[in-house]
């Protein structure tokens, strides 16, 4: 059975360009990661609290290879294909199966994937970031279900992304080290999140 791991974080940073790192949007959602194992799927959150229930929507998972580990975050998306984080927290809160099915239709999520962890049982959180999300752009082309996304990505132009991002009404963008391997529980540099500084009040 595939360990139960715990996200890898990032820093906070400034915008900047580097051919070294892989930028891609910072999704305003709920960060999960789900594992497929002989018995089934299962997805958790941050704190390992049991995710599995209550997105039955992603019983398409088990058509990933057996033995594969995903990184991600659930995503709503409003009408204009912005992150919608407070729609998603009122589904997300909802423990009745009834009222869980039903909130597939008021609140659809989209499983947006962005990290490779294991695949086909062999571990790679050893393995340089590019290969890990190469195979899994792969995997999830093949996967062709539209409740699950690849979170794609640029090398090089990342204050470009930020101002772009920002302007679609996205939270800012992620920097990743395109060698960094994962590093389950740790906040790590290899990994910037950019997002703008709140506002602070003047007296």
């Amino acid at each position: 059975m595939l360990p139960q791991l715990l996200p890898m974080l990032a820093v906070s940073a400034e915008p900047f360009d580097s051919a070294e790192y892989s930028f891609e949007i910072k999704w305003n959602g709920i960060r999960a990661l789900a594992a497929l194992d002989a018995p089934g799927w299962r997805m958790w959150g941050r704190e390992r609290a049991d995710y599995t229930a209550r997105y039955p929507e992603f019983d398409v998972l088990p058509r990933l290879p057996a033995g594969t580990l995903v990184d991600g975050e659930l995503v709503a998306f409003d009408t204009d294909g912005r992150p919608d984080l407070p729609r998603l927290l009122r589904r997300h809160g909802l423990t009745d199966p009834w009222r869980i099915a039903q909130a597939k239709r008021w609140c659809p999520v989209r499983y947006v994937v962005f990290d490779l962890l294991y695949h086909a049982g062999r571990c790679l959180l050893h393995e340089p970031l590019a290969r890990r999300r190469e195979l899994l752009a792969e995997i999830v082309e093949r996967l062709h279900v539209p409740e699950v996304i690849f979170s794609a990505g640029i090398v090089g132009p990342g204050t470009a992304l930020y101002a772009a991002s920002l302007t679609q009404g996205h939270e800012g963008v992620m920097a990743k080290h395109l060698t960094s391997t994962y590093r389950p529980g740790r906040r790590s540099p290899a990994w910037r999140k950019i997002k703008p500084k709140p506002r602070t009040s003047r007296e």
